[in-house]
């Protein structure tokens, strides 16, 4: 990738850019997120800011290794190296990311890293801060990477399918062993006492409310599971079977749940509109797909139709997921998660 010290942003990164007839169209979805950049930066984008550089910095988002003596162009390590249309797209998403934040180029991806697993870590620390900052009656809020859904009130019977499964086989036939998922990231609530509803709310001697998993007084029995709350699945990006399998981890969640569902989201990186749309059409096996650079995206795919007019649907395509509210920013997630 080229460096792009000293030239100018693209208009959409001005702070306050003239509105193409693009942004105008979608204003009301879309908005400038730059708008107020005299401002100091508030809690979710600070740490939205700080998700980026990160990512940057360490290299997350960078280039693929090149082979000894090789002259082709380097490759974005979001892009598929097979697809002309996303390595160039990956290749503007990085010069707006880069040009945004300072930094002269992407740097090498680590060839022993694996960005997938960098990038939970990553979604992991973004959440933890931003859910810290807002307000809630059953904090704390505990965010994690990995763990079996088995661990938790909603799912805690799936412990004992799992069991019977491994002493009578003929079960096991029947029932199989996918429900025991374990997503990427989990977001935890624990019950908690019944003065946290407020006074006179509850009293525990009313012999009321007994089988909600919110309250403490009925964890007796279970000792105090705590509650899945959210299931974020990390996909740095989508492919067919990557979209395939997020769609079958949330499924799983809602058939073998008790209780309402947990919120089921995706958390990617992927450039290409069209593959974005395969998860975030259709319907609504996830609750919504959130990209972790969405506004610095469609800068990105702006930039890419005025060079390649014919492929206007892609930015038409991104344009009608986000007015369809099945696409938003990472910098939604924590508030959807407050539902």
């Amino acid at each position: 990738m080229e460096s792009n010290a000293g030239q100018p942003l693209p208009r959409c990164l001005n702070p306050y850019p003239p509105r193409s007839p693009f942004w105008r169209q979608n204003a009301r979805t879309i908005g400038s997120p730059w708008q107020s950049v005299a401002m100091a930066p508030s809690v979710i984008a600070a740490a939205r800011d700080d998700l980026h550089r990160r990512m940057l910095n360490e290299g997350v988002l960078g280039l693929r290794p090149q082979r000894p003596g090789s002259t082709a162009p380097r490759v974005v390590n979001i892009a598929d190296t097979d697809n002309t249309a996303s390595k160039r797209v990956s290749v503007l998403l990085g010069q707006v990311l880069c040009q945004k934040y300072g930094i002269p180029e992407l740097r090498n991806a680590p060839a022993t890293e694996d960005a997938g697993s960098s990038f939970e870590g990553l979604v992991r620390d973004y959440l933890d801060s931003c859910l810290a900052a807002l307000p809630s009656q059953a904090k704390p809020w505990t965010v994690r990477v990995g763990g079996a859904i088995s661990e938790f009130a909603q799912y805690h019977h799936l412990q004992e399918l799992a069991r019977l499964s491994d002493e009578h086989e003929e079960l096991r036939i029947h029932l199989g062993a996918d429900y025991l998922i374990r997503p990427d990231i989990l977001v935890i609530r624990q019950p908690v006492g019944d003065p946290a509803f407020g006074d006179g709310v509850m009293n525990q001697g009313d012999g009321v409310a007994r089988a909600t998993f919110l309250r403490l007084a009925n964890s007796a029995d279970t000792a105090a599971l705590p509650l899945l709350h959210a299931s974020v699945s990390c996909k740095w990006t989508l492919r067919s079977d990557r979209a395939q399998n997020a769609r079958t981890e949330a499924l799983n969640l809602i058939r073998n749940r008790k209780g309402r569902v947990p919120a089921i989201t995706v958390v990617t990186a992927e450039p290409m509109p069209s593959r974005l749309a395969s998860l975030a059409d259709g319907t609504g096996d996830v609750d919504r797909v959130y990209h972790v650079a969405l506004y610095e995206l469609q800068v990105a795919i702006e930039s890419f139709v005025s060079e390649n007019p014919g492929m206007m649907r892609w930015r038409n395509d991104l344009a009608r997921m986000m007015r369809g509210l099945r696409l938003a920013d990472i910098s939604d997630l924590a508030f959807d998660l407050l539902i």
